[in-house]
């Protein structure tokens, strides 16, 4: 499938003029994202085979290489992908847009890692499938998504509705923690947990919680 051209220059300027703005690793939930990533790949062998759908400028898929020497991380942008080649050699990066078939065969990863990507997909649900297709038998999947709880909802319908569904804004999809339960199960899997986190302001926080964090696996062959 090709990737429509409109996509591919928005996300080509998103890069080439936001990274300053967007890098995940500038984001308050960034050393959060890190911390339970460390704790969900504890004891991942380093042989285990890592993507990463969706790398950006590869915040954080230098840390995932902290856990595997077999990562592959995507991207739509080629001029991020170019980027991201020349500052880490030794980390396979693909140019691939994420809501078309992953160039793949089934059953090639033990883990994927989906970071702020969901949300700025048409359908995730295909997406998610499409992780589960390349995911091996026990496989593990974890994905990050902005949180639509009931109190930030209201927030935001208070103060910064136009802003935040403003027609030229990056996401298309809001999700709340049953919604993303329910859309992984969709996809096929099993053993999901879903938990919440924010920026690192312990008050705030606690009143509004500003990321998801599902884990979740594909269950063993038979």
């Amino acid at each position: 499938m090709s990737i429509p051209e409109p996509s591919v220059d928005y996300y080509e300027d998103y890069w080439s003029h936001g990274r300053e703005i967007y890098s995940g690793g500038r984001q308050g939930y960034a050393a959060n994202f890190i911390r339970w990533m460390r704790a969900e790949l504890a004891g991942l062998p380093r042989e285990g085979r890592v993507l990463e759908v969706g790398c950006g400028d590869a915040s954080f898929t230098r840390h995932l290489a902290e856990h595997s020497a077999e990562v592959t991380a995507l991207d739509l942008s080629a001029g991020q992908i170019a980027r991201n080649i020349h500052r880490f050699p030794d980390i396979r990066f693909i140019q691939h847009d994420a809501a078309t078939r992953l160039p793949f065969e089934d059953g090639q990863f033990d883990v994927v890692w989906c970071s702020e990507v969901l949300e700025h997909l048409f359908a995730p649900d295909f997406a998610l499938r499409e992780m589960h297709r390349v995911l091996a038998p026990a496989g593990r999947l974890l994905v990050t998504v902005p949180h639509h709880g009931t109190f930030k909802n209201v927030l935001i319908a208070l103060f910064k509705w136009d802003e935040h569904f403003a027609p030229t804004g990056p996401h298309l999809r809001f999700f709340t923690r049953n919604t993303l339960t329910k859309i992984a199960a969709a996809a096929g899997f099993a053993d999901i947990r879903v938990r919440t986190c924010g920026i690192g302001r312990p008050l705030r926080d606690r009143i509004v919680a500003t990321n998801l964090l599902l884990s979740a696996r594909k269950k063993k062959a038979g």
